[in-house]
């Protein structure tokens, strides 16, 4: 895989000077922006759902409308790889794509708002807005890796940033329910591209590549170097690839049918769209306060994101079943959607750097793969949620959820242990390997850190050929 794909600390040779510092800020904040507005569009989707299930009540499922919700962003999620690897293999030229991303979501809004019936949205939303948010997400993650790679000292803040789709939808759940309430739900497609139009606009103008970084993918443009890892990462991709599902399924099933859920008892969508606004809310207080910790402190969440993600997991799982319990008193509820949002927070706001620390891939690897696992979630999320829902009333919907999330906490814990157990490993074998290299005085790699034995392994490994020469003189 290192020679398919360079990885972060590769490409990081020469340090930009000041101005450049500073134009990638202003990369990174139109990052954020793009991302934000994507994703607040994928979670006050719900908010469509709601409506179009009342006008189109007998022509129209709920499961069919989730899958309209979901089957967007599973389209553009799935696709990411390919995305990424047309765009490495046509020179990084990541504001014709930005563009072409952005069109594609124009076309898409456009062209929803004069469907005959919801289930033409399977061609015109599903099909286009999934190849412009794939576009556009791939380009995202391509631009800010290479000005924010992971030996800048604010990787973490910058990946959490663009992982932050969750922070708009404080804004969009109710402005959706506006939109649609005074101007319907055709001419609220419309404006929402006209909105969209200039959002994603600005990447075209600001995304630009670092020129004093070489082309980092060979003839497989990083399309196969994920199939060429190491085999002991193999059971860590597969574990964060079903926590992915898991995470998408559960987000996506809350967000999609909340608003389903209170509108069967109440008259206004603006009002249906609370318990969706209160998930939401606890989903963006986690990005705010990590944040502000990565703006202070740097580096202090780094290794540290599997323990977050494993711990508001499990408290999630159990919020969720209590849910079912209380689901009849309104107080309750409200707080448990907050708390349910808050502690889904972290497996979406670090979704970028978490997908790095779980996986031990690059950036540019991971971020791909783990969008590729939210896709397929998003994918089988109607199946176990919005049937579910609509066959038994959302009876046993709550605790469904939870029983999801205790399946994903149990895929982090493993992932957990089994990466603590190869550091121990590692460390006995990289400290005799270490002592090996001093008494033959060989010179270490300038990327390895000196004193570290797991480094020093590495080292070796990499240098094997003169070790083992070195090694029978000696």
């Amino acid at each position: 895989m290192k020679q398919a794909c360079r990885s972060g600390a590769d490409l990081q040779e020469n340090r930009p000077q000041r101005p450049q510092q500073t134009w990638a800020w202003l990369i990174l904040a139109f990052a954020a922006i793009n991302v934000i507005f994507l994703g607040g569009k994928r979670r006050a989707f719900g908010v469509f759902v709601a409506q179009l299930h009342v006008e189109f009540n007998q022509t129209i499922t709920l499961a069919e409308l989730n899958w309209i919700g979901d089957s967007y962003a599973a389209f553009g999620y799935m696709t990411t790889t390919l995305s990424t690897s047309t765009i490495l293999a046509y020179g990084r030229r990541f504001q014709l794509f930005q563009l072409l991303g952005t069109l594609a979501i124009l076309l898409a809004c456009v062209t929803s708002a004069f469907v005959p019936n919801p289930h033409w949205l399977f061609l015109t939303h599903t099909l286009f807005h999934g190849i412009g948010s794939s576009l556009i997400l791939s380009v995202v993650g391509l631009v800010v890796n290479e000005h924010f790679d992971k030996q800048h000292p604010y990787h973490i803040l910058a990946t959490t940033l663009v992982s932050g789709g969750s922070i708009a939808s404080i804004l969009f759940v109710q402005l959706y329910a506006y939109l649609i309430e005074v101007y319907n739900w055709r001419n609220a497609f419309l404006i929402l591209g006209v909105i969209y139009f200039f959002v994603t606009l600005t990447g075209s103008c600001f995304f630009t590549k670092r020129e004093d970084l070489p082309p980092y993918a060979n003839d497989k443009k990083c399309l196969g170097a994920i199939w060429d890892v190491e085999r002991d990462k193999v059971p860590y991709l597969v574990l964060w690839f079903f926590d992915r599902i898991m995470t998408s399924i559960v987000t996506y099933g809350m967000l999609l049918n909340l608003a389903d859920y209170v509108r069967r008892r109440e008259a206004s969508l603006t009002k249906s769209s609370h318990l969706t606004l209160l998930f939401a809310s606890g989903e963006a207080s986690t990005y705010a306060i990590a944040a502000v910790i990565a703006v202070l402190t740097k580096n202090l969440l780094k290794n540290r994101l599997k323990y977050i993600l494993s711990s508001t997991t499990f408290v999630m799982s159990c919020s969720l079943i209590y849910w079912e319990v209380v689901a009849s008193n309104e107080t309750l509820s409200y707080f448990l959607a907050y708390l349910s949002g808050f502690c889904m927070g972290p497996s979406i706001t670090f979704l970028f750097p978490a997908g790095e620390e779980m996986t031990m891939l690059p950036g540019h690897l991971a971020y791909p793969f783990s969008l590729a696992g939210m896709g397929v979630g998003m994918a089988l999320s109607p199946s176990v949620t919005a049937m579910i829902a609509e066959r038994y009333e959302y009876r046993y919907f709550f605790v469904i959820q939870g029983f999801l999330m205790f399946f994903k906490f149990l895929a982090l814990l493993t992932a957990i242990i089994m990466q603590r157990l190869a550091a121990r490993s590692a460390a006995g074998v990289g400290g005799h390997k270490y002592e090996l290299v001093k008494q033959l005085d060989l010179p270490m790699p300038d990327e390895v850190e000196p004193g570290t034995a797991v480094a020093a392994a590495d080292a070796l490994r990499e240098r094997g050929s003169s070790i083992n020469s070195s090694t029978r003189n000696y």
